[in-house]
């Protein structure tokens, strides 16, 4: 009987030590991953659209406000 105890105990030493042994390598493994991404994974984005529009404290010209207005009763009427 005692054979048999010591047995099962070392059993789950061993058990238990590959299991801690597995989720020390795993987060370390995604620390290491998170890292590689918040370095090298964010590239800025500059879109040609942010580049060439305007401030957003300018307006538009009057010429762009009647084109609107006008594409804007077009629309309805047609929807009517």
């Amino acid at each position: 009987m005692n054979t048999l105890m010591a047995q099962g105990l070392e059993l789950m030493l061993i058990g238990m030590g590959v299991v801690f042994s597995f989720l020390i390598i795993l987060v370390a493994v995604t620390t290491l991953m998170s890292l590689l991404v918040k370095r090298f994974g964010q590239a800025p984005a500059v879109s040609a659209a942010t580049t060439t529009a305007a401030p957003a404290g300018d307006m538009p010209s009057p010429a762009v406000i009647k084109a609107i207005e006008k594409a804007v009763r077009q629309h309805r009427q047609s929807q009517q």
